[in-house]
């Protein structure tokens, strides 16, 4: 995989992971600002995935936003795929933190993985060294990495920012004027240059073309305003210990070889799109009102499938002919 180096603008970075994809990163309601809007897992041209043993794990939609269903133990994998033609550096974070250093996820600042146009990136885990991650597991609360080094309080929630590689275009080739070879218009005189210079001179124009009389005094540009800090105190919430559901522990080491590279973000500081999952446990999402058993009548809706299926139930539903079957309104029968 490829990730972001910083540079010394702190503009785009990027972790190279020698995998056969190129790059990750960060995830989250990022950085002391909360992301507007409802978290989905695809957006934009850009998609992530959590894979379960390799396999996508059990995704819902609800209120406009992504859940995805794990199990105490379970490893897991963040999969972020880009269909666009254009690389793309992924910020990404579990639980509030970046997944490259562990420390609260930010925006602005944080490195990312690199992913090719029209590729794909797995982030095994948090980074330890350039050559391996601690393993995603999914766990208790109170046993999750957030609550063992800090905070609970953004327990549940998977989050990548997407930056889009700046692009410098190709310059327009010169164009010069078409000249007749065989014209033979005289150059103007010396003496004719000498009145333009005069001219110029007296009207306070330099001969680029540049108001000297109007030009700005030079000032410096003033200091952008420092970020907003997080506003408020956040809401309360139950100690670790006593909090249902599952957090993301810091598991056990597992070879993920990476490399550092420089990657220019079209915007230093927005992101494209930011893609999220809302995660839990069956009982979990469950209490959020979310069909997870299809197969129950949870909320109704496969109550309703059961009643049309009985109401079209055939006897003897295999119609087996011996003979060729007529196309509709053959040799005068009504058309059905």
């Amino acid at each position: 995989m490829t990730f972001r180096k910083k540079t010394a603008r702190g503009i785009g970075i990027a972790l190279s992971l020698t995998l056969l994809s190129a790059a990750c990163a960060e995830a989250r309601p990022i950085g002391g600002a909360r992301v507007a809007g409802p978290l989905v897992n695809a957006t934009g041209g850009y998609e992530l995935e959590v894979l379960v043993d390799g396999v996508p794990a059990p995704t819902f939609f609800q209120n406009g936003e992504t859940y995805v269903m794990g199990a105490l133990g379970e490893r897991y994998t963040l999969r972020v795929l880009n269909h666009t033609g254009r690389r793309i550096e992924a910020v990404a974070s579990v639980d509030g933190r970046d997944v490259v250093d562990g420390k609260p996820a930010d925006i602005r600042d944080k490195r990312g993985y690199l992913v090719p146009a029209w590729g794909a990136v797995d982030i095994d885990g948090w980074r330890l060294t350039h050559a391996q991650v601690a393993a995603f597991r999914f766990s208790s609360v109170a046993d999750s990495y957030a609550a063992r080094t800090g905070s609970a309080r953004e327990v549940g929630v998977i989050g990548v920012a997407v930056f889009p590689e700046r692009t410098v275009p190709r310059p327009r080739p010169l164009e010069l004027p078409y000249t007749d070879p065989r014209a033979s218009a005289p150059y103007p005189s010396p003496e004719r240059y000498r009145d333009v210079e005069e001219e110029a001179g007296g009207s306070g124009v330099d001969r680029g073309g540049a108001d000297k009389s109007s030009a700005p005094s030079a000032r410096a540009e003033a200091a952008p305003p420092a970020a907003a800090a997080s506003g408020g105190a956040p809401r309360d919430y139950a100690p670790p210990s006593r909090r249902p559901g599952l957090g993301t522990e810091f598991g056990e080491a597992v070879g993920s070889t990476v490399r550092e590279v420089t990657f220019l973000r079209a915007n230093p500081t927005s992101p494209a799109v930011v893609l999220g999952a809302r995660y839990n446990d069956h009982d979990g999402l469950v209490a959020l009102g979310i069909a997870v058993d299809p197969e129950t009548c949870g909320n109704g809706w496969a109550c309703d499938r059961d009643l049309e299926l009985r109401q079209t139930a055939n006897p003897f539903p295999v119609t087996e002919r011996r003979f060729a079957t007529p196309p509709p309104c053959w040799n005068g029968r009504a058309c059905r």
